[in-house]
């Protein structure tokens, strides 16, 4: 990638363009798990400040890791494996800074209703999961905060997941904006300059 900013035609081999692809989907996907977590954590510490040392134990965390670099390597083997299934017939150009699925199913010359629901799928169900642990997590979190009394426990409180909320918006707004919002209602550049964020 750091060669093809310096010239002025930029190539990646089929190889490399698999690989890129699913190192994208495996940090994007390990990246919604992790967070989700994280919201879990925050939990935890706001609603059972006094038991939060027995449920996040060293293992949970271990276990909480295992599952979202599994997680993200399952879901990035299901894009990577439906990417071989599409043939290329046409223009090679990819109009996109990355390999990024849909750009490549617009170039497809086949049959793409296998390979482009598999992936979808196994994304939509990744997000809808962890959205729904984070949303559950703030919802207890919000009970929770607003049943203290202090002034000070609620700044305490807003403070610790302050940080956690703004990287879930960012990433989350622009998951939906990507792959979830109508592909009429916005272009290609548009598309490309919201998955920088």
């Amino acid at each position: 990638m750091l060669v093809n900013f310096l010239v002025e035609r930029n190539t990646i081999s089929y190889p490399g363009c698999a690989i890129q692809l699913g190192s994208v989907v495996f940090f994007g996907s390990t990246e919604c798990f992790l967070l989700a977590a994280m919201a879990y954590d925050r939990f935890v510490a706001i609603c059972s400040p006094l038991l939060y040392s027995t449920k996040m134990s060293t293992g949970v965390y271990v276990q909480l890791l295992t599952v979202a670099y599994v997680g993200g390597f399952l879901n990035a083997c299901s894009f990577t494996i439906c990417f071989y299934y599409l043939l290329f017939c046409g223009p090679h150009r990819v109009n996109h800074f990355f390999c990024d699925f849909a750009p490549l199913v617009e170039l497809s010359c086949s049959d793409i209703s296998i390979p482009a629901v598999v992936p979808s799928f196994t994304a939509g169900s990744i997000i809808v999961v962890t959205v729904i642990v984070i949303a559950i997590s703030y919802i207890y979190i919000l009970i929770t905060i607003l049943k203290m009394r202090s002034t000070e426990g609620h700044h305490k409180a807003f403070s610790t997941c302050t940080s956690h909320l703004t990287a879930v918006t960012l990433f989350y707004g622009t998951i939906t904006f990507i792959y979830v919002m109508p592909k009429s209602s916005y272009s290609t550049d548009q598309n490309k300059v919201v998955s920088v964020f």
